[in-house]
């Protein structure tokens, strides 16, 4: 288009000139004079808007003349005068923000959401989605960052407090007649058993043997001594230990009662057990320190991902599970102010940036045009302008035609009257 016009503006100022040239023999008529005006006043006006035009550019024929090359002299205020216009008048803050408000992102995030949780191969998509996702996480990091957060939480662990708050929640909760009835549950598990009667028969004997009694109470313990041997010594002892435990299962027994207060207090003081809090700082301390642990977090996490991953790639589980989720959840949504609240955090983001990177427009504009040596500018602003600047040439040589025929009419009749 451009050598076109080009093309254009040469072929009309050489007609101009050939036509001036070719009214020389017939300029005596009064016709050829008023020609002749015509091409001579349309030569003078194409010749002169090359001229303009090519000044703005470069020197004319190479010929340093006087406020020629205009862009290239002048090229500082013309990318001072770009920038402005851009910052002030077509980008100028207040038109950007005026703009995000205009947009309502979060409501319409939300509306093309709602309107993709309806479409019929949602299923598909979400699972090709989320599974995507998972599959893009890397695992190794993950589980660094995981370690790394998990490590920070435990140092800042109070061991003391923790161990107060979580004895007065237990106690809080009754947790002492659980934790009564599963020791009594382990107590009979251990005293049914052969081996147990055994050794409190035998325990029992040795003490009976190693008692030192006189008179009629040594005559009788030895008695009962011979009577008795491990076997039925123990079962006595067993049977006695079974039915107490199972007696203290009983509510109201004064035996459970007294275990029961004696658990809540320890619970209640479980900060104040020495033993328990330095085993808590031990335990603190070996897993601030990592080592060994992390492999293990590493594999949790990537059983963890992995079992996410079978599930999120499911187009089925996402239809059944996640959608209807996510559904209920938007639902909830446009129940409460929290689009609008969203929209109000991001204009506010937009603002902020705005206000902090508005100068940075100008700055980029200016850095990419510094960035262009003249020839390439030039060449440049001919590609979008140069078109109509040639046109202008056209225009000239036409207008110059013009008005040297009117003047040559008028010239003719001022000298013939």
């Amino acid at each position: 288009m451009k050598k076109n016009a080009k093309h254009t503006a040469a072929v009309s100022l050489g007609i101009m000139g050939a036509g001036f040239a070719a009214a020389f023999p017939i300029a005596h008529l009064p016709y050829g004079f008023v020609l002749q005006s015509g091409f001579e006043a349309g030569l003078v006006g194409g010749l002169a808007d090359w001229f303009a035009v090519t000044a703005l550019f470069r020197h004319p024929m190479g010929i340093p003349i006087p406020h020629t090359a205009l862009l290239p002299k002048n090229r500082g205020k013309v990318t001072n005068a770009l920038v402005k216009a851009i910052q002030t008048n077509l980008l100028h803050k207040q038109s950007i923000l005026d703009k995000m408000k205009e947009a309502r992102i979060a409501h319409r995030l939300a509306d093309r959401a709602k309107r993709e949780l309806e479409a019929d191969d949602i299923g598909e998509r979400a699972a090709k989605l989320l599974g995507g996702a998972i599959r893009a996480l890397p695992r190794e990091r993950v589980a660094e960052a995981l370690t790394a957060a998990l490590r920070d939480a435990v140092r800042g662990i109070d061991a003391r407090a923790t161990l107060e708050r979580i004895g007065s929640a237990a106690a809080e909760r009754g947790y002492e007649e659980p934790l009564l009835d599963y020791a009594l549950s382990l107590g009979e598990r251990f005293a049914i058993g052969e081996e147990m009667r055994r050794r409190m028969g035998a325990m029992a004997l040795r003490s009976i043997e190693q008692m030192q009694l006189g008179g009629f109470m040594g005559f009788a313990v030895n008695a009962f001594a011979g009577f008795m041997n491990e076997d039925k010594l123990g079962g006595m002892l067993q049977d006695f230990l079974v039915s107490f435990l199972y007696d203290m299962r009983r509510s109201g027994n004064p035996y459970r009662e007294s275990a029961l207060d004696a658990l809540r207090g320890a619970m209640r003081g479980l900060a104040d057990n020495e033993r328990v809090l330095e085993e808590a700082e031990r335990l603190k301390a070996r897993f601030a320190e990592g080592g060994e642990r992390d492999g293990t977090i590493a594999e949790f996490v990537g059983s963890v991902l992995d079992a996410a991953e079978r599930r999120l790639s499911d187009p089925a589980f996402c239809r059944e599970k996640v959608v209807p989720y996510a559904r209920e959840a938007m639902a909830r949504l446009e129940g409460t102010d929290w689009i609008e609240r969203a929209d109000g955090w991001i204009q506010h983001q937009a603002a902020t940036f705005v206000e902090k990177n508005h100068g940075v427009i100008g700055q980029l504009v200016k850095e990419n045009a510094d960035k262009l040596d003249d020839d390439t500018l030039i060449a440049m602003m001919e590609e979008h302008i140069g078109k109509d600047l040639q046109w202008i040439r056209v225009n000239g040589a036409v207008c110059g035609f013009a008005i040297g025929l009117v003047l040559g009419l008028v010239q003719w009749f001022a000298v013939g009257g």
